[in-house]
């Protein structure tokens, strides 16, 4: 007698969670919309990813930095671009990391370590440079 009660009482709550679950399921499978993809993630599509070289310098201070740099290009047209002009490329790059210190190569810097290069390769490349990535970073 007391296993049907038990039963009695169980069976109700577990099909009332399995139809809530369900439902929820459902409605957002089925019913509700899909969020479309926005105009900003449409456009910010990567390009060509094109490797520099790796740069060992001297810092400002008497620290040295070694690090890979590659760039992420606008479109695909700029990679041929940005391959004719690596030589170009690779002498700003010298040029500005070679004027930083220790302190500006710290993490919470990269950013902005990462926003002067591409204004100085944009110059160069004719605004063709999207992105900069460190692929090693070491200094000392």
């Amino acid at each position: 007698m007391k296993i049907k009660r038990l039963i009695s009482i169980i069976m109700p709550v577990v099909l009332g969670l399995a139809v809530g679950v369900g439902g929820t399921i459902g409605v957002q499978k089925f019913i509700l919309p899909k969020p479309a993809v926005t105009a900003q993630a449409a456009t910010t599509e990567d390009g060509p990813v094109v490797e520099i070289g790796e740069f060992t310098l001297n810092l400002q201070g008497g620290a040295f930095l070694k690090t890979q740099i590659a760039v992420v290009g606008t479109d695909k047209k700029a990679e041929t671009t940005i391959k004719s002009k690596t030589n170009f490329i690779k002498d700003r790059i010298n040029t500005l990391l070679s004027s930083k210190t220790l302190t500006d190569m710290q993490p919470q810097n990269r950013d902005k370590l990462k926003k002067e290069l591409i204004t100085q390769l944009n110059e160069v490349t004719g605004n063709k440079i999207q992105d900069i990535l460190f692929l090693t970073f070491i200094y000392q």
